[in-house]
């Protein structure tokens, strides 16, 4: 029923794009072609769910999901300020925003090692950092702007780098402890 869904969907959104002929096809030629083979698709599975049975669909457990979805939309508000009505959050930049995402996502499992998550946490972050922000030059904030004023004659790059080394640094020693206390690692 998905794939009914999805194809029924993907034939109304294409609205009026011309098709073409198979000679000279149109922008809507191959997305219309895809979308009647998933159609096609998805009735087969549906007339064959209705005529051989099969164990029932077992129950969907809702936490999971529900709390990945929470530390997304935590992220994506807090990595820059955003202004929902009269109030704006706070734009901590992804040395507050992964943490802090990757902490929630931790209440989706019912058991959960703290110190696995800030291991996770700092060391995520820090890749973050290196990758996105430096590496690849995005313009993506990697902590607040108001830092800078405490490293005077650094550029954001440097400050970039002393700080997700301090992150590796602190995922390391939090590792050893994990080491130390006989977890397995």
């Amino acid at each position: 029923m998905c794939l009914l869904g999805l194809a029924g969907g993907a034939l109304l959104a294409m609205g009026d794009l011309s098709s073409g002929t198979l000679r000279a096809m149109g922008p809507g030629g191959m997305p219309r072609g895809m979308a009647w083979l998933i159609a096609v698709i998805g009735t087969g599975m549906v007339v064959t769910g209705i005529f051989r049975g099969g164990e029932p669909i077992p129950r969907i457990a809702l936490r999971g999901p529900c709390i990945i979805m929470l530390a997304l939309i935590v992220f994506a508000l807090t990595i820059r300020p955003t202004p929902i009505g009269s109030f704006t959050t706070p734009g901590i930049g992804i040395v507050g925003a992964g943490p802090l995402a990757v902490l929630i996502a931790g209440f989706a499992e019912r058991e959960r090692d703290w110190l696995d998550l800030a291991i996770l946490a700092a060391a995520l972050t820090a890749f973050c950092i290196l990758l996105f922000g430096y590496l690849l030059n995005l313009p993506m904030p990697a902590f607040p702007v108001s830092w800078l004023k405490y490293f005077p004659g650094w550029n954001q790059r440097q400050v970039m780098l002393l700080v997700s080394g301090v992150l590796l640094v602190v995922a390391l020693a939090l590792f050893l402890v994990r080491l130390r206390r006989g977890g397995n690692a």
